[in-house]
């Protein structure tokens, strides 16, 4: 029974942070209390602690350590070193949580980091962490003389065992020189993370959202827009971090890419539901009201975001995130018994920009000249796939104000239908072209200017489905990182449909060269046709995920005879018989899958099959070699040789001839 909750805990511990891990501890807490197991316990609720910490739930770890602290307080000798050691480290998450709810009286607060600096000291007079929860708090108060002295006293004072991690201490660093108008020395400070020489959970992301308006301030914009996309890429849908998804709001908003905020704004909209804490839900609010702010400012106030299952215009939406934001503020002001946190929430609302514009990507930017369906129709030419545009027939020119039905020949956004059918895998083409082909790099500056243009126009849709070829062309011209951008952009905006899907395929291939592999794969889930299922059961495979990758590859098979090709249904066979051999010790089952495989490739054309058959054979002899039917592996490997020798292939031959002679020894 003990070893269920271990197998719990360790299976936990494997998984990401977020939802799926946190009910898998509470799991093994559960679990742990029913068999009275008090070492076991202690665990689960370190473990869970963290989970709730790092998976945007903190107001529950406030319980949990409260118990694990009231019972190493009760029987102190029943606790280890190690657990002793991070029940104190848990501490500093919770005095830096203490700040993030107003309904915790300040009192309480300040009582608590009394404790922590008493157990510290205790502990070895380990003072360091200390006296940087004791900074941020009197940051928080808006003290800024006990800020100074207690920065001071955080930087003199040596790091210890219980400091934070490198990382976060030199971001806590960082973003208290920020706050005390020192932009030089915060992104001197930052240079151990940027210069790859320590990370963490939270790091580079962390960083980077602290340098992003002091790159802008001191006028490294290039290092702005680096840290801007390169931060938001990490924690993109991800609840814990929710104040960082308004700080890249506020970027956006004071740096001309009011487009580009208002996407960041309807992708994380939805998380606001559920804020890991007021604190989280006051700066995300509070910057969106800003953002929002600005495009009424820029003549985009008759946009539209989808809420709660409507459209809500700019501006009503810019009088509920402004009030709500300020409901907050003013707890917190009547917790702390002052004025600071309104009064930096009103300097914050009334921000003006810092640039007139910073372009982050080429169609993040105003329209040029020239007519954006025009723009469509040249890039998508110069294209060597499949292109979201049809050229068959014009498009007709929209006025500024239309949202007009996409014309004829032309996809419609809310259909997500194709006229032109699937691309092939664009993984595929981007080795094939190299960026190499002529006209590529033309084809991205007039896709640029579409997508702005139609921006520009507000016509979403065509803006969207012009994105969905840009993509494409970012990604043919080697640029990755814009090619995820970009087709995240598009998916974020279309419906369900072709449209959607080719999106899809292109940012799942960026993703693959970007080395986001769990991105990857949560991308190829989602689409259904059998180029995808296979990029996804090879993705699978390569994981070792053997079981699953058979699953992908054996759906793969059965589109693909539902479209009348035994042969690439031979094949996705082929590859799912060698991973259901990989993943079960059944020699029945492997043989089974293994004879699905040689049934269709058989139906198949006999010289487009003949290799694979030959492989399939060859395969096939050596699972039986492991099961010791020698005889059976036998007659594979005369097969597998016969094959190779009439598709005058001698490696293989001599391949199949190896392994029968070792059948033979």
């Amino acid at each position: 029974m003990t070893e269920d909750v271990q197998a719990l805990l360790s299976e936990a511990g494997a998984m990401p942070y977020g939802e799926a891990r946190t009910v898998l501890a509470e799991r093994a807490l559960r679990e742990a209390e029913a068999r009275r197991e008090h070492a076991l316990i202690v665990r689960a609720r370190l473990d869970l602690t963290q989970a709730y910490q790092y998976g945007g739930e903190p107001v529950k770890a406030f319980t949990v350590f409260s118990r694990n602290l009231a019972d190493h307080d009760a029987e102190p000798g029943r606790w280890g070193h190690w657990e002793t050691r991070e029940l104190l480290w848990h501490f500093k998450w919770i005095i830096a949580d203490m700040r993030r709810f107003p309904d915790i009286p300040l009192r309480r607060a300040l009582d608590a980091i009394d404790d922590m600096e008493r157990r510290y000291r205790q502990a070895g007079d380990l003072l360091h962490a200390v006296h940087a929860k004791r900074c941020f708090i009197a940051l928080h108060l808006g003290d800024d003389e006990a800020t100074r002295e207690w920065f001071h006293r955080w930087r003199t004072t040596p790091r210890d065992s219980l400091s934070d991690c490198e990382a976060c201490d030199t971001d806590s660093t960082a973003a208290a020189l920020v706050h005390l108008g020192r932009d030089e020395d915060a992104i001197a400070a930052a240079q151990p993370i940027l210069q790859g020489e320590t990370t963490c959970e939270v790091q580079p992301q962390g960083i980077l959202t602290t340098l992003m308006l002091p790159y802008v301030r001191t006028g490294r914009h290039r290092e702005a827009v680096q840290a801007h996309r390169r931060a938001y890429r990490l924690v993109q849908g991800n609840i814990a971090y929710l104040d960082d998804f308004g700080d890249h709001m506020e970027f956006c908003a004071l740096t001309g890419n009011e487009a580009r905020g208002l996407e960041i704004l309807q992708r994380e909209l939805p998380l606001l539901e559920r804020p890991p804490s007021p604190s989280d839900a006051r700066r995300f609010m509070g910057c969106a009201a800003l953002l929002l702010r600005r495009l009424e400012e820029t003549g985009h106030g008759h946009l539209t975001v989808h809420r709660a299952g409507r459209d809500v215009p700019v501006p009503e939406l810019r009088a509920t995130m402004e009030a709500g934001a300020r409901e907050i503020a003013a707890r917190f002001d009547a917790r702390n018994g002052n004025d600071t946190s309104t009064r930096r929430l009103e300097a914050l609302l009334a921000a003006t920009p810092l640039v007139g514009h910073l372009p982050l990507v080429a169609h993040h930017r105003p329209v040029t000249t020239g007519s954006p369906h025009t723009h469509w129709r040249r890039g998508a030419a110069l294209l060597p796939t499949p292109t979201a545009f049809s050229t068959s027939t014009p498009p007709t020119e929209t006025a500024p104000s239309e949202e007009a039905p996409a014309p004829e020949g032309e996809p419609s956004p809310e259909s997500g239908a194709s006229v032109s059918g699937a691309a092939p895998s664009p993984e595929g083409a981007v080795r094939a072209v190299g960026g190499s082909a002529p006209g590529l790099e033309a084809a991205v500056g007039e896709l640029a200017e579409a997508v702005a243009g139609f921006a520009g126009l507000g016509d979403r849709g065509r803006a969207a489905l012009a994105r969905v070829d840009l993509a494409r062309a970012y990604l043919l011209t080697g640029r990755v990182l814009d090619a995820a951008e970009t087709a995240e952009e598009a998916v974020a905006a279309l419906p369900d449909g072709e449209q959607r899907d080719a999106a899809r395929r292109t940012l799942a291939a960026a993703l693959r060269e970007l080395g986001e592999a769990e991105r990857e794969l949560e991308t190829l889930k989602l689409l259904r046709d059998p180029a995808s299922l296979t990029e996804l059961a090879d993705r699978l495979a390569e994981r070792d995920d053997d079981r699953e990758a058979a699953r992908a590859y054996a759906e793969a098979a059965a589109l693909h005879r539902a479209a009348g090709d035994p042969l690439e249904a031979g094949r996705s066979l082929a590859r799912a018989a060698k991973c259901v051999y990989y993943s079960t010790s059944d020699l029945a089952t492997s043989l089974r899958a293994y004879a699905e495989a040689r049934e269709a490739l058989s139906a198949a054309d006999p010289a487009e099959a003949a290799r694979d058959l030959a492989e399939l054979a060859y395969d096939e002899a050596t699972v039986l070699d492991w099961y010791e039917d020698a005889a059976r592996a036998a007659e594979l490997c005369e097969e597998a040789a016969r094959r190779f020798a009439e598709l005058e292939d001698e490696d293989g031959v001599e391949r199949a001839r190896d392994l029968l002679e070792s059948l033979s020894d």
